[in-house]
């Protein structure tokens, strides 16, 4: 009842959603340590250059890390240790004008640091936590399932369902974190937007290369020479 009552209060914030269009991928682009991921099914190791479709769920271990590439639906997420975070929506829509997205996240547990690009006022782009859910515009964010929120760039829109029922709807600005515990903004400590900003650097320049997904390759047996090729799908 309380989780319907965020997304009701969530709608507010948004014009509209992605009606139609295309289906977005998320490309695994960097692991440290190790991760596993699920469609439906049992956990399976994750590995780089996976392609990871709207409906699957990835984890992390302890000290480690996954960095995922969601091109016009992010374009980055990453994953901190001990985080669970289910990929539920990755839709986008090229108008002609510009592309119309709707993303949807569910986090539930650990900590993702994301790089958004600005978009569409029609876009959506949400993270569902255990409690409440963010709606981010244009934004370098950080976020635990606790729904505590740190905004670098940009801004966002956090509703927090608290223990009583009270819902608190904030808006969080770049240098600012909210605080479910005291259902407030505040300015983000130095010390801690300073290892934000370093964090941000190492997202943006995480090896980019490792994005390419190898096709199979199709043995060809010639007819006339009997010799084989390999060529690319």
């Amino acid at each position: 009842m309380a989780m319907a009552c965020v997304v009701a209060l969530m709608g507010a914030f948004v014009v509209s959603s992605v009606q139609a269009g295309d289906v977005g991928k998320a490309v695994v682009r960097t692991i440290r340590g190790s991760a596993q991921y699920a469609e439906g099914g049992n956990w399976l190791p994750l590995s780089v250059g996976q392609v990871l479709k709207p409906g699957s769920t990835i984890r992390t271990a302890n000290e480690s890390q996954v960095d995922l590439f969601m091109d016009q639906n992010g374009p980055v997420v990453r994953l901190a240790e001990n985080t669970t975070l289910g990929v539920d929506k990755l839709n986008f829509e090229a108008t002609g004008v510009d592309t119309v997205i709707e993303t949807q996240l569910d986090l539930k547990s650990g900590r993702i640091l994301g790089i958004v690009k600005k978009m569409a006022a029609t876009s959506k782009y949400e993270i569902k936590t255990p409690n409440g859910v963010a709606g981010i515009r244009g934004t370098e964010y950080d976020i635990t399932a606790t729904s505590v929120v740190r905004v670098v760039s940009g801004s966002l829109v956090v509703v927090y369902v608290k223990s009583d029922g009270t819902v608190v709807t904030q808006v969080v600005n770049a240098g600012e974190m909210f605080v479910p515990s005291e259902g407030a903004v505040k300015p983000i400590p130095p010390d801690q937007l300073s290892q934000l900003v370093a964090e941000m650097k190492d997202i943006i320049g995480a090896p980019t290369a490792e994005l390419r997904v190898e096709e199979p390759v199709r043995i060809f047996i010639s007819p006339l020479t009997g010799e084989n090729s390999s060529v690319r799908q």
